[in-house]
């Protein structure tokens, strides 16, 4: 049993239930002016539009991509699914008058959880390509969502990988909702996401041997090369391990010090520990459930990492900035797209000044939203095609002049950058993914042993004690 007060670090007092604005302890999350705010509200809207939108859905579940001229797209990964699930909630908390209600929101979450936990323990009969889960444990790569009911795919390849990094973005979105649900009095929607996190085993990734977790490979977990970064995003995963209490201290600490975490500089601007390719998401996905941003890892790396991304796109003369893997302009392929400085030798960026709106995004998050929010507008403003009031940003556009495919965008929505942007919005304006992610006590212990107690006293915190077994 582990019991965690936090009463010492919420002098104010304990948050209320409900959708009540986020202690300014945080720091300032607000836009600068009431026309950023009121830009930032449209875009909220627009992309929760394109979120819920029967055409990029299927049976509840999030098309992987959707385009309004090319076909396709109708797949999803366990991260993809959870993020999706965790979106409806935010929505609903936001209180807009374009949220959900509750009894929409309750209905697809539900529905959300109960297909993950068919696929889980194999209940559901159509298993036409093999069972829908591994070991009866964690989730392969992709499901087509739009058979009836979806199932995973035939194809051995990427259909049946095990996927580390994407197996705990679902299980972080799964602890968010149980909290939040326990905080609500939902305790049937509390128990399905608990019944499916009981039930997924990160040691399957683990190696004892060299301290780190794999990526993962078809039907085999321990396959595939090592996650060896700390900026990448893979430290989700054993941040989500510890916290399910599936490493112990000694194994947790000895995961993170296993990492690679060189330090590097661009026009000036020091980050602490670089990222593999510079992809902007490597650095802040994770703290969009991480408090990181009030750590010395936030203040030394996350931030430069942000000034860094910004200063590079204005040197190179692009319109706008934010380099972050993503799908190439037109009918293009996935593409890896970053900044310096970053570890890697080889070229950061496949298509010089192709750049994402996620990126800005997920820096609504930093020090930086300010910028984040201007550049945002500024990719709305200068690319007619970027932005509609519908479905908010396509995925990419490419804003170097003088390039062949200047101001073309690409002609892909996706479903994980549309998710992110719309949790990072949220977040900067209420911090809801933080405050009900931190009601859990193996994430307040992963996060004591990961950045240390003085880093929680600097965020703002619940009264709340926890007796959850671990």
């Amino acid at each position: 049993m582990l019991t965690v007060c936090l009463a010492a670090l919420a002098t104010a007092g304990p948050a209320q239930p409900g959708r009540a604005s986020i202690d300014a302890r945080l720091g300032s999350r607000t836009p600068n002016t009431l026309a950023d705010s009121a830009f930032l509200d449209d875009v909220a809207r627009a992309t929760w539009s394109y979120l819920r939108s029967a055409q990029t859905t299927a049976h509840h579940l999030p098309y992987s991509w959707w385009s309004p001229s090319i076909s396709g797209g109708d797949y999803a990964n366990p991260a993809e699914i959870g993020l999706y699930a965790l979106a409806w909630l935010a929505a609903y908390d936001l209180g807009r008058p374009w949220s959900p209600s509750w009894a929409e929101t309750s209905v697809e979450i539900t529905a959300i959880l109960d297909r993950l936990r068919a696929w889980q323990t194999g209940s559901q009969v159509s298993q036409p390509h093999g069972p829908n889960a591994y070991q009866n444990s964690v989730f392969y790569q992709w499901y087509w969502i739009a058979w009836d009911p979806p199932v995973v795919g035939a194809a051995v390849g990427d259909n049946h990988l095990v996927p580390s990094v994407d197996n705990a973005w679902l299980a972080a979105a799964l602890v968010t909702i149980r909290e939040y649900a326990e905080a609500h009095g939902r305790t049937t929607l509390a128990q399905k996401a608990d019944a499916i996190l009981g039930d997924m085993d990160f040691t399957l990734w683990y190696n004892p041997t060299t301290h780190r977790f794999t990526w993962g490979a078809v039907e085999n977990p321990q396959g595939g090369s090592e996650a060896d970064y700390y900026s990448n995003e893979s430290r989700i995963i054993n941040f989500v391990a510890r916290a399910l209490g599936q490493l112990s201290s000694q194994e947790y600490r000895a995961s993170l010090q296993a990492l690679y975490g060189p330090a590097g500089s661009y026009d000036g601007i020091t980050v602490a520990q670089m990222a593999w390719d510079g992809s902007y998401f490597t650095y802040t996905a994770p703290a969009l459930f991480i408090r990181e941003m009030e750590t010395s890892y936030g203040a030394a790396t996350l931030s430069p990492a942000t000034r860094a991304q910004i200063a590079y796109a204005h040197n190179q003369g692009y319109t706008a900035w934010g380099l972050s893997d993503c799908f190439d302009v037109g009918n293009g392929g996935y593409v890896q797209q970053g900044a310096p400085p970053a570890a890697s030798p080889g070229p950061l960026e496949t298509r010089p000044g192709l750049v994402t709106p996620h990126a800005a995004g997920l820096a609504l998050i930093t020090p930086q939203a300010a910028q984040a929010a201007a550049n945002l507008q500024a990719l709305a403003n200068a690319f007619p095609c970027v932005y509609t009031p519908d479905y908010g940003f396509r995925d990419a556009v490419m804003a170097r002049p003088g390039d062949a495919n200047y101001g073309r965008c690409s002609d892909r929505y996706s479903a994980l950058a549309q998710e992110w942007l719309f949790l990072s919005l949220v977040n900067h304006q209420t911090g809801f993914v933080w405050r009900y992610f931190y009601r859990d006590a193996g994430v307040v212990q992963a996060h004591v042993e990961m950045y240390g107690m003085a880093s929680m006293a600097r965020s703002y915190l619940p009264l709340i004690t926890f007796n959850r077994p671990r």
